[in-house]
């Protein structure tokens, strides 16, 4: 039986719900999509050898929701490096930890190129305009050097029947 396909729009909606600052487990994305944990599975496999999810998923920001996370990173944005080790001291968290969310949080906030299945359809339609355009130039071409035979043509046949100065 084959498999079903899930529409990008559905994949990237699982894909942004398996990235901090939301890090659904994988059940909870399957059953608010409606798709097989495996499949979920699969697109974190996809975002881990991407990299923008690490390896060791399995941190200690499980223990803080996606809105306390959230909060350090807003929290800490403007902080020195002797202020962000001050705060992370009295909220029992760790700077590379803080940074590291921080990071994640830029990333997820920056614009994504655009997918491949997009880029391959302009791709299509370039291909298709510029066949398009070289057969419109190609006529055109030829209408041009069929007028320009006829003009050296007329030139000769005025040429014969014009009366000489010699006779």
């Amino acid at each position: 039986m084959p498999a079903l396909l899930v529409d990008l729009e559905t994949k990237e909606q699982g894909r942004i719900w398996l990235l901090p600052p939301y890090n659904y487990s994988l059940r909870r994305v399957g059953n608010e999509l409606s798709v097989a944990v495996g499949t979920v599975h699969k697109w974190r496999q996809e975002l881990k050898d991407e990299g923008l999810l690490p390896d060791d998923e399995v941190t200690k920001n499980e223990v803080y929701t996606a809105d306390q996370i959230f909060s350090f990173v807003i929290d800490t944005a403007s902080m020195s490096e002797h202020q962000l080790a001050a705060y992370c001291r009295e909220n029992g968290l760790y700077v590379e930890q803080v940074k590291k969310w921080k990071i994640i949080s830029v990333q997820a906030h920056m614009t994504k190129p655009e997918s491949k299945h997009k880029q391959d359809s302009l791709r299509r339609a370039d291909r298709k305009k510029i066949q398009i355009l070289e057969k419109e130039l190609a006529r055109k071409e030829k209408a041009l050097a069929e007028t320009a035979a006829l003009l050296v043509l007329r030139e000769k046949y005025n040429a014969l029947w014009e009366p000489s100065e010699e006779d």
